[in-house]
């Protein structure tokens, strides 16, 4: 397996798992512009994700806790500026 269809798998299964970074959303879609067969890798992480989700009973989560978490992957997301703003905005 070559390093680039490694890579592509890893962006890939980060892409469907909702963890890529926008750097990582950035280099998938290069990787799919430059390769689209790599589609039917991405549909089949998604595929498999929604699957293995689906598998599990939901868990009640409170409001705070959600807060946390969506603000916490917000951050993540946002690269470090966003991590930076919010550390220096820590009460």
């Amino acid at each position: 397996m070559s390093e680039e269809t490694e890579r592509a798998e890893l962006l890939a299964a980060l892409h469907a798992a909702g963890a890529a970074s926008e750097d990582d959303e950035r280099e998938l879609e290069a990787l799919l512009e430059a390769d689209p067969s790599l589609e039917q890798l991405v549909k089949d992480f998604e595929d498999s994700i929604a699957a293995l989700a689906s598998s599990f009973e939901p868990l009640e989560t409170s409001p705070r806790t959600l807060g946390k978490i969506k603000k916490q992957i917000a951050q993540e997301k946002g690269g470090v500026l966003a991590r930076l703003r919010a550390w220096f905005s820590k009460p």
